[in-house]
Protein backbone atom coordinates (compact mmCIF):
# COMPACT_ATOMS: atom_id res chain seq x y z
CA UNK A 1 0.00 0.00 0.00
CA UNK A 2 1.18 3.38 -1.30
CA UNK A 3 0.76 7.00 -0.27
CA UNK A 4 0.94 8.88 -3.33
CA UNK A 5 1.58 12.85 -4.00
CA UNK A 6 0.35 12.66 -7.85
CA UNK A 7 0.38 16.79 -8.48
CA UNK A 8 2.77 18.21 -5.73
CA UNK A 9 5.42 17.84 -3.62
CA UNK A 10 3.74 17.86 0.05
CA UNK A 11 6.81 18.60 2.99
CA UNK A 12 6.37 18.81 6.80
CA UNK A 13 9.00 20.62 8.66
CA UNK A 14 9.24 20.11 12.33
CA UNK A 15 11.44 22.07 15.00
CA UNK A 16 11.26 22.77 18.90
CA UNK A 17 13.63 25.54 20.24
CA UNK A 18 13.94 23.58 23.60
CA UNK A 19 13.54 20.01 24.67
CA UNK A 20 10.54 21.39 27.46
CA UNK A 21 8.97 23.31 24.58
CA UNK A 22 6.20 22.22 22.22
CA UNK A 23 6.72 21.07 18.90
CA UNK A 24 5.94 23.38 15.63
CA UNK A 25 5.00 22.23 12.19
CA UNK A 26 4.90 23.35 9.09
CA UNK A 27 3.35 21.81 5.70
CA UNK A 28 4.36 22.79 2.39
CA UNK A 29 2.69 22.04 -0.67
CA UNK A 30 4.58 22.88 -3.45
CA UNK A 31 7.97 23.62 -4.71
CA UNK A 32 9.79 26.90 -5.25
CA UNK A 33 8.05 30.37 -5.51
CA UNK A 34 4.40 28.32 -5.60
CA UNK A 35 4.86 26.51 -2.62
CA UNK A 36 2.47 27.06 0.14
CA UNK A 37 3.28 26.95 3.44
CA UNK A 38 0.91 27.00 6.87
CA UNK A 39 1.02 26.09 10.09
CA UNK A 40 0.25 22.46 11.71
CA UNK A 41 -2.49 22.35 14.20
CA UNK A 42 -0.54 22.54 17.68
CA UNK A 43 0.04 19.21 19.27
CA UNK A 44 -0.71 16.76 15.69
CA UNK A 45 3.41 16.37 16.32
CA UNK A 46 4.66 15.15 19.06
CA UNK A 47 7.98 14.12 17.98
CA UNK A 48 10.50 16.09 15.59
CA UNK A 49 11.27 13.31 13.95
CA UNK A 50 8.19 10.96 13.78
CA UNK A 51 4.34 11.41 12.14
CA UNK A 52 2.60 9.65 15.04
CA UNK A 53 -0.49 8.14 14.82
CA UNK A 54 -0.53 8.78 11.43
CA UNK A 55 -2.83 6.04 9.84
CA UNK A 56 -5.34 3.55 11.68
CA UNK A 57 -5.26 -0.10 10.66
CA UNK A 58 -8.16 -2.72 10.71
CA UNK A 59 -7.73 -6.18 10.16
CA UNK A 60 -10.73 -8.57 9.59
CA UNK A 61 -11.59 -12.37 8.74
CA UNK A 62 -13.90 -12.98 5.81
CA UNK A 63 -16.98 -13.19 8.14
CA UNK A 64 -16.17 -9.84 9.44
CA UNK A 65 -14.63 -10.89 12.66
CA UNK A 66 -12.29 -8.02 13.91
CA UNK A 67 -8.58 -9.38 14.58
CA UNK A 68 -6.59 -6.31 14.96
CA UNK A 69 -6.73 -2.75 15.46
CA UNK A 70 -4.06 -0.48 16.22
CA UNK A 71 -2.40 3.32 15.35
CA UNK A 72 0.62 3.57 13.49
CA UNK A 73 3.14 6.28 12.46
CA UNK A 74 4.41 7.20 9.20
CA UNK A 75 7.81 7.78 7.72
CA UNK A 76 7.14 9.39 4.38
CA UNK A 77 11.13 9.67 3.63
CA UNK A 78 11.13 6.11 2.04
CA UNK A 79 14.46 4.75 1.01
CA UNK A 80 12.57 2.70 -2.18
CA UNK A 81 9.62 5.98 -2.97
CA UNK A 82 9.69 5.74 -6.67
CA UNK A 83 8.21 7.92 -9.19
CA UNK A 84 4.29 7.07 -9.61
CA UNK A 85 2.93 9.10 -12.02
CA UNK A 86 4.41 9.74 -15.92
CA UNK A 87 4.69 13.52 -15.20
CA UNK A 88 6.49 13.15 -11.86
CA UNK A 89 9.59 14.67 -10.98
CA UNK A 90 12.65 13.17 -12.37
CA UNK A 91 14.54 13.25 -8.85
CA UNK A 92 13.54 13.28 -5.47
CA UNK A 93 15.71 15.33 -2.67
CA UNK A 94 13.90 14.54 0.83
CA UNK A 95 15.94 12.39 2.92
CA UNK A 96 16.08 8.30 2.52
CA UNK A 97 15.26 7.47 6.17
CA UNK A 98 12.92 9.31 9.42
CA UNK A 99 15.39 10.05 12.45
CA UNK A 100 14.66 7.77 16.06
CA UNK A 101 17.20 9.90 17.94
CA UNK A 102 15.38 10.91 21.55
CA UNK A 103 17.12 14.33 21.43
CA UNK A 104 16.21 15.57 17.98
CA UNK A 105 15.90 18.79 17.25
CA UNK A 106 14.18 18.87 13.93
CA UNK A 107 13.39 16.90 10.72
CA UNK A 108 12.06 17.18 7.26
CA UNK A 109 9.58 14.50 5.96
CA UNK A 110 8.65 14.63 2.09
CA UNK A 111 7.30 12.85 -0.85
CA UNK A 112 7.96 14.91 -4.33
CA UNK A 113 5.73 15.60 -6.59
CA UNK A 114 4.35 12.28 -8.56
CA UNK A 115 6.24 10.12 -6.47
CA UNK A 116 5.07 7.25 -4.05
CA UNK A 117 6.64 6.16 -0.61
CA UNK A 118 5.26 2.94 1.20
CA UNK A 119 2.74 3.61 3.75
CA UNK A 120 4.12 0.33 5.99
CA UNK A 121 7.67 1.17 5.52
CA UNK A 122 9.14 0.50 9.15
CA UNK A 123 11.29 -2.36 8.46
CA UNK A 124 12.52 -3.11 11.86
CA UNK A 125 9.21 -3.28 13.39
CA UNK A 126 6.44 -3.66 10.87
CA UNK A 127 2.97 -4.04 11.80
CA UNK A 128 1.59 -7.68 12.30
CA UNK A 129 -1.32 -9.84 13.32
CA UNK A 130 -2.10 -13.16 14.35
CA UNK A 131 -4.60 -15.45 12.93
CA UNK A 132 -5.44 -18.47 11.63
CA UNK A 133 -5.03 -19.56 7.87
CA UNK A 134 -7.72 -17.71 5.60
CA UNK A 135 -8.41 -14.97 4.13
CA UNK A 136 -8.49 -11.31 6.09
CA UNK A 137 -9.05 -7.69 4.31
CA UNK A 138 -6.89 -4.81 5.69
CA UNK A 139 -7.87 -1.62 5.84
CA UNK A 140 -5.68 1.26 6.01
CA UNK A 141 -6.87 4.85 7.09
CA UNK A 142 -5.45 8.29 7.91
CA UNK A 143 -6.14 9.71 11.13
CA UNK A 144 -9.04 12.46 11.18
CA UNK A 145 -6.62 14.99 12.25
CA UNK A 146 -3.97 14.10 9.69
CA UNK A 147 -7.00 14.31 7.14
CA UNK A 148 -8.32 17.47 8.52
CA UNK A 149 -4.78 18.84 8.02
CA UNK A 150 -3.68 17.52 4.51
CA UNK A 151 -7.23 18.63 3.30
CA UNK A 152 -7.78 15.42 2.58
CA UNK A 153 -11.52 13.50 2.22
CA UNK A 154 -12.00 10.22 3.68
CA UNK A 155 -11.94 8.34 -0.23
CA UNK A 156 -8.64 9.49 -0.38
CA UNK A 157 -7.41 8.80 2.95
CA UNK A 158 -8.67 4.72 3.14
CA UNK A 159 -7.43 2.21 1.27
CA UNK A 160 -7.96 -1.77 1.27
CA UNK A 161 -6.24 -4.81 0.63
CA UNK A 162 -6.64 -8.68 1.28
CA UNK A 163 -4.41 -11.14 2.64
CA UNK A 164 -4.77 -15.11 2.00
CA UNK A 165 -2.84 -16.82 5.26
CA UNK A 166 -1.71 -20.62 4.09
CA UNK A 167 0.18 -22.41 7.08
CA UNK A 168 2.86 -24.29 4.91
CA UNK A 169 4.22 -27.41 5.48
CA UNK A 170 8.32 -27.67 5.13
CA UNK A 171 11.67 -28.82 6.46
CA UNK A 172 11.92 -27.06 9.79
CA UNK A 173 12.54 -23.86 7.83
CA UNK A 174 8.66 -22.49 8.23
CA UNK A 175 6.29 -22.96 10.19
CA UNK A 176 4.61 -26.21 11.66
CA UNK A 177 1.31 -27.65 10.11
CA UNK A 178 -1.90 -25.91 12.06
CA UNK A 179 0.47 -23.28 13.74
CA UNK A 180 -1.21 -19.65 13.90
CA UNK A 181 0.24 -17.86 11.30
CA UNK A 182 2.01 -13.86 12.39
CA UNK A 183 1.57 -12.10 9.01
CA UNK A 184 2.89 -8.86 7.73
CA UNK A 185 0.77 -6.32 5.98
CA UNK A 186 0.87 -5.30 2.82
CA UNK A 187 4.18 -7.74 2.61
CA UNK A 188 6.19 -5.75 4.99
CA UNK A 189 7.63 -8.15 6.97
CA UNK A 190 6.67 -11.17 5.08
CA UNK A 191 9.80 -12.77 7.21
CA UNK A 192 9.71 -16.16 8.36
CA UNK A 193 11.08 -15.30 11.64
CA UNK A 194 12.19 -19.25 12.40
CA UNK A 195 14.22 -19.46 9.38
CA UNK A 196 15.45 -15.79 8.78
CA UNK A 197 14.83 -15.97 5.60
CA UNK A 198 13.18 -12.94 3.55
CA UNK A 199 9.93 -12.61 1.26
CA UNK A 200 10.27 -11.46 -2.15
CA UNK A 201 8.68 -8.27 -1.03
CA UNK A 202 11.19 -7.91 2.36
CA UNK A 203 14.01 -8.78 -0.37
CA UNK A 204 13.05 -5.98 -2.14
CA UNK A 205 12.72 -3.41 0.61
CA UNK A 206 16.01 -4.81 1.91
CA UNK A 207 18.31 -4.06 -1.19
CA UNK A 208 16.41 -0.87 -1.57
CA UNK A 209 17.60 0.24 2.10
CA UNK A 210 20.74 -1.06 1.58
CA UNK A 211 21.41 1.19 -1.34
CA UNK A 212 20.63 4.10 0.33
CA UNK A 213 22.99 3.46 2.97
CA UNK A 214 25.47 5.28 0.77
CA UNK A 215 28.99 4.98 -1.19
CA UNK A 216 32.39 5.61 0.19
CA UNK A 217 33.85 9.34 0.20
CA UNK A 218 36.11 10.03 -2.10
CA UNK A 219 39.19 11.42 -0.96
CA UNK A 220 41.56 13.83 -2.48
CA UNK A 221 43.76 12.03 -4.77
CA UNK A 222 47.57 13.64 -2.65
CA UNK A 223 48.10 14.90 0.86
CA UNK A 224 47.43 18.92 0.68
CA UNK A 225 50.88 20.76 0.30
CA UNK A 226 50.30 24.02 1.40
CA UNK A 227 47.44 24.25 4.88
CA UNK A 228 46.11 26.96 6.73
CA UNK A 229 45.67 28.18 10.00
CA UNK A 230 42.46 27.72 11.79
CA UNK A 231 41.69 31.31 11.86
CA UNK A 232 42.46 31.96 8.46
CA UNK A 233 40.34 28.99 7.28
CA UNK A 234 37.82 30.18 9.39
CA UNK A 235 37.73 33.63 7.62
CA UNK A 236 37.40 32.03 3.93
CA UNK A 237 33.92 30.77 4.55
CA UNK A 238 31.52 28.59 6.69
CA UNK A 239 32.89 25.99 9.20
CA UNK A 240 31.22 23.37 11.41
CA UNK A 241 29.68 23.59 14.84
CA UNK A 242 29.71 20.37 16.88
CA UNK A 243 27.49 19.94 19.49
CA UNK A 244 26.91 17.53 21.87
CA UNK A 245 23.84 15.73 23.15
CA UNK A 246 23.37 14.25 26.82
CA UNK A 247 24.40 10.50 26.65
CA UNK A 248 21.30 8.18 26.71
CA UNK A 249 20.83 4.23 26.18
CA UNK A 250 22.26 4.44 29.74
CA UNK A 251 22.75 0.39 31.22
CA UNK A 252 24.75 -1.22 33.32
CA UNK A 253 26.95 -4.23 31.78
CA UNK A 254 28.60 -6.69 32.93
CA UNK A 255 30.80 -8.09 30.40
CA UNK A 256 34.32 -7.79 30.07
CA UNK A 257 36.68 -6.54 27.31
CA UNK A 258 36.71 -9.51 25.72
CA UNK A 259 33.46 -10.01 25.28
CA UNK A 260 33.22 -12.88 28.34
CA UNK A 261 31.40 -12.57 31.54
CA UNK A 262 32.77 -10.87 34.02
CA UNK A 263 32.54 -10.07 37.93
CA UNK A 264 33.04 -6.26 36.92
CA UNK A 265 30.24 -3.81 36.60
CA UNK A 266 30.23 -1.41 33.92
CA UNK A 267 28.06 1.43 32.62
CA UNK A 268 27.03 1.51 29.10
CA UNK A 269 25.57 4.50 27.82
CA UNK A 270 25.04 6.34 24.06
CA UNK A 271 26.84 9.48 22.87
CA UNK A 272 26.31 11.74 20.19
CA UNK A 273 28.32 14.55 18.57
CA UNK A 274 26.19 16.44 15.84
CA UNK A 275 26.94 19.41 13.45
CA UNK A 276 24.89 22.13 13.20
CA UNK A 277 26.96 23.36 10.00
CA UNK A 278 26.41 25.23 8.32
CA UNK A 279 29.75 23.87 6.30
CA UNK A 280 30.07 19.87 6.87
CA UNK A 281 32.44 18.09 8.79
CA UNK A 282 35.16 17.15 5.98
CA UNK A 283 38.43 14.75 7.39
CA UNK A 284 40.85 13.27 4.75
CA UNK A 285 43.57 10.82 6.17
CA UNK A 286 46.77 10.06 4.08
CA UNK A 287 49.01 7.04 4.83
CA UNK A 288 52.11 7.28 6.67
CA UNK A 289 54.46 5.08 4.36
CA UNK A 290 55.24 1.63 6.85
CA UNK A 291 52.71 2.48 9.52
CA UNK A 292 49.12 2.08 10.35
CA UNK A 293 48.23 5.78 10.89
CA UNK A 294 47.67 8.37 8.91
CA UNK A 295 47.84 11.91 8.54
CA UNK A 296 44.34 14.08 9.25
CA UNK A 297 43.50 17.28 7.33
CA UNK A 298 40.44 19.05 8.18
CA UNK A 299 39.25 21.11 4.58
CA UNK A 300 37.00 24.15 4.32
CA UNK A 301 34.51 25.23 1.59
CA UNK A 302 33.17 28.77 0.49
CA UNK A 303 29.78 29.44 0.74
CA UNK A 304 29.10 27.92 -2.63
CA UNK A 305 30.20 24.93 -1.64
CA UNK A 306 33.88 25.00 -3.18
CA UNK A 307 37.14 23.80 -1.32
CA UNK A 308 39.31 26.47 -0.41
CA UNK A 309 41.69 25.20 1.77
CA UNK A 310 42.93 22.14 5.04
CA UNK A 311 44.45 22.90 8.03
CA UNK A 312 46.24 19.82 9.75
CA UNK A 313 43.92 17.88 11.84
CA UNK A 314 45.90 15.29 14.03
CA UNK A 315 45.27 11.70 12.93
CA UNK A 316 43.54 8.31 11.90
CA UNK A 317 44.35 4.81 12.85
CA UNK A 318 43.55 1.75 11.66
CA UNK A 319 41.03 -0.52 14.34
CA UNK A 320 41.31 -4.00 13.88
CA UNK A 321 39.18 -5.00 16.98
CA UNK A 322 35.84 -6.59 16.76
CA UNK A 323 32.81 -4.49 16.22
CA UNK A 324 35.51 -2.30 14.32
CA UNK A 325 37.54 -3.18 11.79
CA UNK A 326 37.61 0.54 10.20
CA UNK A 327 39.43 3.83 10.42
CA UNK A 328 39.15 5.86 13.19
CA UNK A 329 39.76 9.59 13.81
CA UNK A 330 41.64 10.45 16.83
CA UNK A 331 40.57 13.61 18.07
CA UNK A 332 36.93 13.52 17.87
CA UNK A 333 35.30 12.97 21.39
CA UNK A 334 35.79 11.92 25.04
CA UNK A 335 34.02 10.53 27.59
CA UNK A 336 33.97 11.07 31.28
CA UNK A 337 32.23 10.60 34.10
CA UNK A 338 32.13 12.97 36.85
CA UNK A 339 31.24 13.20 40.42
CA UNK A 340 29.07 15.05 41.93
CA UNK A 341 31.22 18.02 42.28
CA UNK A 342 32.05 17.14 38.50
CA UNK A 343 35.68 16.67 38.99
CA UNK A 344 36.96 13.42 36.85
CA UNK A 345 36.31 10.54 38.18
CA UNK A 346 36.17 7.90 35.38
CA UNK A 347 37.74 8.61 31.64
CA UNK A 348 36.10 5.67 29.04
CA UNK A 349 38.94 3.73 27.33
CA UNK A 350 37.42 4.90 24.23
CA UNK A 351 40.01 7.07 22.10
CA UNK A 352 38.91 7.00 18.48
CA UNK A 353 36.14 7.37 15.59
CA UNK A 354 34.53 6.70 13.00
CA UNK A 355 33.00 9.67 11.32
CA UNK A 356 29.66 8.94 9.76
CA UNK A 357 26.16 10.83 9.86
CA UNK A 358 24.37 8.05 12.06
CA UNK A 359 21.70 10.05 13.11
CA UNK A 360 19.78 12.69 11.99
CA UNK A 361 19.17 15.55 14.92
CA UNK A 362 18.40 18.59 12.96
CA UNK A 363 17.79 18.24 8.91
CA UNK A 364 16.30 22.41 9.50
CA UNK A 365 19.30 24.10 9.70
CA UNK A 366 21.40 26.61 7.42
CA UNK A 367 23.63 24.25 5.07
CA UNK A 368 21.66 20.43 6.07
CA UNK A 369 22.21 17.75 3.66
CA UNK A 370 19.00 15.92 3.14
CA UNK A 371 20.72 13.10 1.67
CA UNK A 372 24.46 12.63 3.08
CA UNK A 373 27.00 10.18 1.14
CA UNK A 374 26.80 7.68 3.29
CA UNK A 375 24.95 7.06 6.46
CA UNK A 376 26.85 4.07 7.87
CA UNK A 377 29.80 2.80 9.34
CA UNK A 378 30.96 0.23 6.29
CA UNK A 379 30.89 3.12 3.42
CA UNK A 380 32.11 5.70 5.72
CA UNK A 381 35.11 4.52 7.48
CA UNK A 382 36.85 2.11 5.34
CA UNK A 383 35.47 -0.86 6.54
CA UNK A 384 38.11 -3.65 6.06
CA UNK A 385 40.46 -1.41 4.16
CA UNK A 386 43.50 -2.05 6.27
CA UNK A 387 45.72 -1.64 3.45
CA UNK A 388 43.90 2.07 1.93
CA UNK A 389 46.28 5.04 1.21
CA UNK A 390 43.55 7.67 2.00
CA UNK A 391 40.20 7.54 3.51
CA UNK A 392 37.55 10.25 3.68
CA UNK A 393 35.33 10.44 6.55
CA UNK A 394 32.64 13.19 6.46
CA UNK A 395 30.07 14.71 9.35
CA UNK A 396 27.20 16.24 7.19
CA UNK A 397 25.50 19.56 8.72
CA UNK A 398 22.27 18.14 10.59
CA UNK A 399 23.70 14.95 11.63
CA UNK A 400 24.70 13.12 14.30
CA UNK A 401 27.66 10.99 14.86
CA UNK A 402 26.47 8.47 17.44
CA UNK A 403 28.41 5.58 19.39
CA UNK A 404 27.21 2.89 21.49
CA UNK A 405 29.80 2.28 24.17
CA UNK A 406 28.45 -0.89 24.81
CA UNK A 407 31.43 -2.23 22.66
CA UNK A 408 33.64 -4.41 25.39
CA UNK A 409 36.26 -2.70 26.50
CA UNK A 410 35.21 1.17 26.58
CA UNK A 411 32.61 1.92 28.93
CA UNK A 412 33.25 3.05 32.83
CA UNK A 413 33.99 0.32 34.85
CA UNK A 414 32.15 1.25 37.72
CA UNK A 415 32.58 -1.60 40.61
CA UNK A 416 34.20 -0.08 43.30
CA UNK A 417 32.79 3.66 42.49
CA UNK A 418 31.24 4.86 45.94
CA UNK A 419 28.04 5.14 45.59
CA UNK A 420 26.49 8.73 44.76
CA UNK A 421 25.60 11.30 42.16
CA UNK A 422 27.73 11.03 38.90
CA UNK A 423 27.61 13.28 35.37
CA UNK A 424 28.43 11.47 32.29
CA UNK A 425 29.96 14.24 29.89
CA UNK A 426 30.16 13.67 26.32
CA UNK A 427 32.72 16.13 25.21
CA UNK A 428 33.51 16.87 21.48
CA UNK A 429 36.75 18.00 19.78
CA UNK A 430 38.76 17.75 23.12
CA UNK A 431 42.22 18.38 21.53
CA UNK A 432 40.58 21.21 19.75
CA UNK A 433 41.93 19.78 16.52
CA UNK A 434 39.31 20.66 14.38
CA UNK A 435 38.32 23.96 13.74
CA UNK A 436 34.85 25.27 14.29
CA UNK A 437 32.72 28.63 15.11
CA UNK A 438 31.76 27.49 18.35
CA UNK A 439 33.13 25.69 21.09
CA UNK A 440 31.26 26.57 23.99
CA UNK A 441 28.27 24.03 23.22
CA UNK A 442 31.41 21.19 22.88
CA UNK A 443 29.86 19.87 26.45
CA UNK A 444 26.71 17.82 27.62
CA UNK A 445 26.21 15.93 30.90
CA UNK A 446 23.79 13.53 32.03
CA UNK A 447 22.83 13.23 35.40
CA UNK A 448 22.70 9.62 37.26
CA UNK A 449 22.87 7.57 40.33
CA UNK A 450 24.74 5.08 41.11
CA UNK A 451 23.87 2.57 43.88
CA UNK A 452 23.91 -1.52 45.37
CA UNK A 453 26.74 -2.77 46.91
CA UNK A 454 30.06 -1.39 45.97
CA UNK A 455 31.91 -4.44 44.14
CA UNK A 456 28.77 -6.26 44.28
CA UNK A 457 25.57 -5.93 42.77
CA UNK A 458 24.71 -2.55 41.40
CA UNK A 459 21.96 -0.18 40.75
CA UNK A 460 21.62 3.17 38.28
CA UNK A 461 18.92 5.91 38.03
CA UNK A 462 19.14 8.16 35.08
CA UNK A 463 17.67 11.56 35.50
CA UNK A 464 15.34 13.15 33.22
CA UNK A 465 17.44 15.98 30.50
CA UNK A 466 14.90 19.03 30.46
CA UNK A 467 12.26 16.96 30.67
CA UNK A 468 13.03 13.94 28.51
CA UNK A 469 13.08 11.22 30.16
CA UNK A 470 14.76 8.28 27.95
CA UNK A 471 16.98 5.92 29.66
Amino acid sequence: MFVVAPKSAVEIDTHRNSYRDPIQATLKVGSGNSAITTNLPAGLVTKPDALSNFFSVTVKTAAGKQVKQTRIGFCPNDYSAARAVPDGASTSPYPYQCGNHPFAIGDVFGIQRGWSAHALNNYDAPPSFKGKDGTYTVTLTIAPAWQKALGMTAAQSTGTLKIKVKTVKGDGEGMGAGAASTVGMAGMAGMDHSSGHLSPQMAKLHAARVRALGRPNTPNATAPKKTLTAAKAAALGPVPDLRTLPAYQIALDKTDGNGKKSKNTYLDFGATVWNAGPSPMVVDGFRRPGTKLMDAYQYFYDNNGNEVGSAPAGTLQWDPRKGHTHWHFTSFASYRLLDSTKKVALISGKEAFCLAPTDSIDLTVNGAQWRPESTDLMTACGQGEEGALSIREVLSTGWGDTYSQSLPGQSFNITKIPNGIYYIQVLANPDHKLTESDTTNNSALRKVKLGGKVGGKRTVKVYPYQGITAK
